[in-house]
């Protein structure tokens, strides 16, 4: 009796962490749609100064030393390339979020139902 009893609460305990893990790569999968769906919105703070505007981006540029002097549209265009690659980096950031998940619940669901069911069954007995 006493061995069904621990078995019972292995199952229940097992459950319980299948569900917590499930909350929170669910949170996870959220922020993933987020950033894919505003990525200007969820990119770094540091990062999005850089490139939040073009005035910015020349400013930062000018005050580098090293950096080659360029006409306003060539920076303009350079602007344009980081602002695309760190915008096209979090919505990847946010895929790879969502693909997280979904290896998390591919996982967890299982384990879930498995050890669900052992502990219904040996309450039964």
């Amino acid at each position: 009796m006493k061995k069904e009893f621990a078995k019972q609460i292995y199952s229940y305990v097992v459950c319980v962490i299948c569900v917590a893990t499930g909350i929170i790569y669910l949170c996870v999968g959220i922020y993933g749609v987020v950033k894919i769906a505003s990525p200007e919105f969820t990119m770094q703070q540091w990062e999005w100064e850089q490139i939040a505007t073009f005035q910015s981006f020349k400013t930062d540029w000018e005050k580098t030393e090293g950096s080659p002097v360029l006409t306003d549209e060539e920076l303009r265009i350079r602007w344009q390339d980081k602002r695309e690659i760190a915008i096209m980096g979090e919505k990847r950031s946010g895929m790879q979020n969502l693909i997280n998940m979904l290896i998390c619940f591919v996982v967890i669901i299982p384990l879930f139902i498995i050890h669900w069911r052992l502990g219904r069954k040996l309450r039964e007995e």
